[in-house]
């Protein structure tokens, strides 16, 4: 993942920088909007694992892995339409957490059993590729109204250590549709500056889905602007008698084109 932190998405500002138009004076209202971001990722939890007649341990993220604070990145694009009652995005989010721990205790991961006080190697990748509508009252200055978003969620965690049978390897994953219900808002108090927050959430079955954010656009000109804020994702997936719960946290930098 080295590769992706460091260079993707400089590379991916870059290009929002050559998408932009020649023609800066133009003051039509720009109907879509492509972002990059850098986030910074906290994170915490639980997992489950289980195989046949194995049950497996309640594994604790900070307790037993030690994860750490990681950069991630995402992609998002936005369109309005010309009156701003629609807004439609999709938008793609990655992170891994990898780790290189001493385990505290033994646990057991799909039917194996990690001794403790040897060397664990560990790593949780979450994903997510949402679509998102919102229909919105208000006035060229600000916009509120309901939201629903789906897609999907895809969670991976892998582990490589010693058991009672030797070095061994096991990966876990959970994908799930997901679909949430919740609100946006846009406010724009000046030509230069937009605030922005949406926020949703759902409990279906035995999952539970729930993200916010919220932050601000400075526009440099017409075309170009940096983005900047804070979100936070809960996200517990199920899978029978195996789960996944993640929390992530933190803020988000990054660029912004709009046409």
């Amino acid at each position: 993942m080295q590769f992706t932190k460091r260079h993707v998405i400089p590379s991916l500002l870059f290009l929002l920088a050559a998408l932009i138009p020649i023609n800066a004076q133009n003051t039509d209202k720009a109907k879509s909007e492509i972002e990059v971001r850098g986030t910074y990722n906290i994170p915490s939890g639980e997992a489950v694992f289980s195989s046949s007649g194995s049950t497996g341990t309640t594994i604790d993220f900070d307790r037993d892995f030690d994860l750490r604070k990681e950069l991630g990145f995402g992609v998002k694009y936005t369109y309005r339409t010309p009156d701003g009652k629609h807004k439609f995005s999709g938008e793609y989010d990655q992170t891994t957490w990898n780790r290189n721990t001493l385990l505290t205790r033994s646990i057991t991961f799909l039917g194996q059993t990690y001794t403790a006080n040897l060397n664990l190697e560990s790593d949780l990748r979450l994903s997510e590729f949402l679509g998102r509508y919102s229909y919105r009252w208000g006035n060229e200055q600000i916009r509120i109204g309901p939201m629903v978003d789906m897609g999907v969620v895809n969670t991976r965690l892998n582990l490589t250590g010693t058991t009672n049978s030797g070095q061994r390897s096991g990966t876990a994953t959970i994908n799930k549709f997901a679909a949430t219900i919740g609100y946006d808002l846009d406010y724009d108090p000046s030509s230069r500056i937009s605030i922005f927050h949406n926020l949703g959430a759902i409990r279906f079955k035995k999952d539970r889905l729930f993200h916010a954010e919220g932050g601000m656009k400075i526009w440099v000109n017409h075309y170009l602007g940096f983005s900047g804020g804070y979100r936070a994702q809960i996200y517990k997936l199920v899978d029978d008698d195996n789960f996944l719960k993640i929390n992530n946290h933190g803020p988000f930098f990054g660029g912004v084109v709009r046409f």
